[in-house]
């Protein structure tokens, strides 16, 4: 049974309203609000040193009112997969709270997180008032997590493309979520003014073998960043090492802040745009990726909450950009391509993230984006931070 024969064309249609008026304009003024805590972080430079203290607070929110949301996205992967009883109401506020308060410390943590767990649970709060069978739910929830993704990134295609890759489903779903994901976007610009990065490329990427030969070289070097970075999170020592979350996230916190006032890393702290924006036009030091790479994978190894992928666009980025001297593309082409390339194989998505580029850069950069991802993808080991078996 599809959900769109019969009695139930009118329920679907005022869920694929519903859903995205809802979740864009969550997602909408997630952004903002990220953009008022981000701009008091870097004038107010005091906050980075109460980073310990949010993390604590974050902690104690999960520990207590949010405590049925503490699975996060592997319990938004496992609902997708067989549904079953509503997500927590609480999961949005508290990942859309501690996410910010992530940002208001200055933790190098992203949004995708946010997007995916606060897309999914409120498309999922729907399923209480309405019967749906397991496969309803199951798209419902996919076109939540399209929603979600789209309103926080700007990218309706990849976002409907990554809602089916990260839960490994290959299925007629995509159509309602490319419709959730292409509303859910318009409402966030449209009607709450929601603004994304422009990446457009000035000059169109030109396919040639130098420049195929240079995307498969980044997507070697990205793959294998991607790889250490899955190493090592699958080891998870900080969690074995320091099994009580609170003093996890106390030596996580105290450790981080030591780190960025000692080594003046301030440009790596938070999402890091800035930076992000000035890799495309100039290269930078081939230092920048390691250091943002140990920043990332402290903060969330230790508990604090909002995801990775922006922090390892920088990654991606700054390796692109360094990497540029050394290869036949153009800085900005290269810089692009890694943009995408490292995330493609830490998170197993190389369509979604090829899909991204076309969208961010132009759709000129398409072939050799989804070379570098695939690549990425493969020296990473095809399996990323999603699969849990």
């Amino acid at each position: 049974m599809t959900p769109f024969g019969g009695r139930n064309l009118k329920l679907w249609f005022m869920l694929f309203v519903a859903v995205p008026l809802v979740v864009g304009a969550a997602g909408a003024g997630f952004l903002h609000a990220l953009t008022w805590v981000t701009r008091c972080f870097h004038d107010h430079p005091w906050l980075l040193y109460l980073l310990p203290v949010l993390g604590l607070l974050m902690v104690w929110v999960y520990a207590n009112p949010a405590r049925a949301a503490s699975g996060g996205v592997k319990a938004l992967i496992a609902q997708i997969r067989t549904p079953s009883a509503t997500l927590p109401a609480t999961m949005a506020p508290a990942i859309v709270g501690t996410t910010l308060m992530s940002h208001l410390g200055g933790a190098s943590v992203g949004r995708e997180g946010t997007a995916l767990q606060m897309g999914g649970a409120l498309a999922d709060q729907f399923s209480r008032w309405v019967t749906l069978d397991e496969d309803e739910h199951r798209t419902l929830l996919l076109c939540g997590v399209s929603a979600g993704f789209a309103a926080v990134f700007g990218t309706p295609i990849a976002a409907a493309v990554f809602a089916l890759e990260f839960v490994r489903l290959r299925t007629w779903q995509i159509l309602p979520c490319f419709c959730s994901a292409f509303l859910a976007d318009l409402v966030g610009r449209k009607l709450f003014h929601a603004t994304h990065a422009d990446y457009r490329l000035p000059v169109p990427a030109e396919l040639s073998f130098s420049g195929l030969g240079s995307s498969l070289a980044l997507g070697l070097a990205c793959g294998l960043v991607a790889r250490l970075y899955l190493f090592l999170h699958r080891r998870n020592s900080a969690a074995k090492s320091i099994p009580n979350a609170y003093g996890r996230i106390l030596f996580g916190g105290v450790l981080f802040v030591l780190l960025v006032h000692f080594g003046n890393l301030r440009d790596f702290t938070g999402l890091g745009l800035d930076v992000i924006e000035s890799s495309f036009i100039e290269p930078v030091w081939p230092t920048a990726f390691a250091l943002k790479f140990l920043l990332t994978f402290l903060c969330v190894s230790y508990g604090f909450r909002g995801g990775e992928v922006t922090p390892l666009f920088f990654v991606g980025v700054t390796l692109g950009s360094a990497a540029a001297a050394l290869l036949s593309l153009p800085l900005s082409i290269c810089a692009a391509l890694g943009f995408v390339g490292v995330f493609a194989g830490v998170g197993a998505v190389p369509l979604a993230c090829a899909v991204m580029a076309s969208e961010l850069f132009g759709l000129s950069i398409g072939g050799y984006a989804l070379l570098t991802c695939s690549i990425s993808w493969v020296v990473a080991g095809r399996k990323g931070l999603y699969d849990t078996d």
